[in-house]
């Protein structure tokens, strides 16, 4: 009889996933929760007051349990069961008189306006950024926020019945939810890292030296070092305990960890490349050049051969090293975006590139090329452009003979095409909501967006902890339920304290 070890390998292997369609309709969830949560948040702001804690917790986090868990049969009604609530709060409080004082919405749409104002309104003149040219956007920190816990519940709802198998990771090929997570929280965090690379970039020219180069080089050398140390205690974690493990996933030693942490070092190697070519393009060229070795080169069936695991060291862990280039593609992709969503207005070619130069406003009677006013674009247009390119580029990798199936154990292109025509059209879609309604803000969605890494590490650790402390497999959908909403009130509990002490684990 296999030991309770080996039956939760089993539990998360040889699957097959899902339909695309189904995780669009489950992951939407999460735009729904949070257009019902503005909804009421608005509202009640009319009165003075906001929505509770509690029911931020529920909105923000419950939903998409539930979504993945006891309602996975019933997207459909969820999403309406999600919606009522928010719609219900805004019609009922249509006709309560505003509240006139500092907290009512007037004020802070006055206070937006002027923010605004002075963003375009100030150019670089003292050597530093304008003071609102990189704003905090709410609709970032949702669709971060989001994703981050559906990753966080996901790792250790996978361990449940109550979780359908569909929603697993994949053995080799297919699509699931949680592969498409991963990938997703590898563009976030790119999408996130390039605000200091735009700091950089936009207050002065690009010019290599060896001396500069250098000094980045060791910098992102010394980033590196907590990421990989972390992969090293997961490592010998696992191992020291016993726990289970599903090796075609990263490998015999390798692990998530590991890959994060080699970003910042080649990163730094690759500067002078990312200054002075756009970042898409390299990305595309990362991605291609890893799928020709995959099929021309023969590392396909290099990773696909069960026989040589254990050969030497690099064949113990061939699917986290040679799925490092597919996620690095990702994460750097994820930076491309950076340049039009994240800073307050457009600068010259921001849908290309991160612009190098200073800030300040044209004069409307400079002329500029057709290219500058093609590529020159705000958040809106820009995310409706790659939203339309990347899922055009996707349904061509996915029809064309050319390709193999979407694969997260190789992160071949198909599967990066997959992520970038997912993450683009959903950054979108929670834009939308954000200029529907504005200048809302939940703390459990900044909690989380803030805490980022850290919290996933935090789950991690909880997540070994209740494997350790019961027998998972054994528990009803109910029970598994309960544990699970426990689970995701003590990660975000510990988010909210984070955050108060202003304690972040950042790539």
């Amino acid at each position: 009889m296999a030991s309770l070890k080996e039956q939760k390998q089993l539990f998360v292997s040889d699957l097959l996933g899902g339909s695309i369609s189904e995780i669009y309709l489950l992951t939407s969830i999460s735009i729904t929760s949070w257009l019902s949560y503005s909804l009421a948040q608005k509202s009640l702001q009319k009165r003075g007051s906001n929505v509770s804690l509690t029911f931020d917790f529920i909105f923000n986090a419950v939903t998409l349990l539930a979504a993945m868990t006891i309602y996975s049969p019933s997207l459909q009604w969820l999403h309406w069961m999600v919606i009522i609530p928010g719609v219900a709060v805004a019609v009922w409080s249509r006709n309560v008189p505003k509240k006139i004082g500092a907290n009512g919405p007037k004020n802070a749409q006055k206070r937006e306006t002027l923010a605004k104002k002075r963003s375009n309104n100030s150019t670089d003149t003292n050597g530093a950024l304008p003071p609102d040219f990189l704003p905090k956007k709410p609709f970032i920190t949702a669709y971060r926020s989001h994703m981050m816990i559906i990753t966080n519940l996901a790792i250790l709802a996978v361990d449940f019945p109550v979780f359908p198998r569909r929603f697993a990771k994949v053995e080799t090929w297919g699509t699931s939810l949680m592969d498409l997570g991963v990938g997703s929280f590898v563009f976030s965090m790119g999408l996130v890292h390039s605000r200091s690379i735009i700091k950089a970039q936009t207050l002065q020219k690009a010019r290599f030296n060896w001396q500069n180069y250098l000094r980045i080089v060791a910098k992102g050398i010394r980033k590196s070092v907590p990421l990989t140390v972390l992969g090293l205690v997961r490592l010998f974690s696992v191992k020291g305990l016993d726990y289970q493990e599903h090796v075609t996933e990263y490998g015999v030693h390798w692990n998530f960890f590991m890959t994060l942490g080699l970003f910042p070092t080649l990163l730094a190697l690759m500067d002078p490349v990312l200054v002075y070519l756009p970042r898409a393009l390299v990305a595309f060229g990362v991605s291609v050049a890893y799928e020709v070795v995959l099929h021309r080169g023969g590392l396909l069936k290099y990773v696909l051969t069960e026989g040589n695991r254990y050969n030497n060291v690099f064949s113990m862990n061939k699917e986290g090293i040679s799925s490092f280039f597919g996620y690095l593609s990702i994460f750097i992709f994820g930076q491309s975006f950076g340049s039009f969503v994240l800073p307050a207005r457009a600068t010259p070619y921001n849908l290309v590139q991160i612009h190098n130069g200073q800030t300040g406003v044209r004069n409307k009677r400079t002329k500029t090329s057709w290219f500058e006013r093609a590529t020159t674009v705000s958040t809106t247009r820009g995310l409706v452009i790659a939203a339309v390119f990347y899922q055009a580029v996707f349904a061509w990798v996915s029809s064309s003979p050319w390709f193999s199936n979407i694969s997260r154990r190789l992160v071949n292109f198909p599967y990066v095409a997959w992520v970038l025509s997912y993450n683009a059209t959903f950054l979108l879609g929670y834009h939308v909501v954000s200029q529907l309604v504005l200048g809302v803000e939940s703390r459990v969605l900044n909690s989380t967006n803030s805490g980022g890494l850290g919290l996933f590490l935090v789950a991690n650790l909880l997540t070994g902890l209740v494997n350790m402390s019961i027998n998972t497999l054994q528990c009803s959908d109910a029970v598994a339920f309960g544990i699970l909403v426990v689970y995701a009130v003590a990660v975000v509990g510990i988010g909210l304290e984070l955050d108060r002490r202003k304690l972040y684990l950042k790539l």
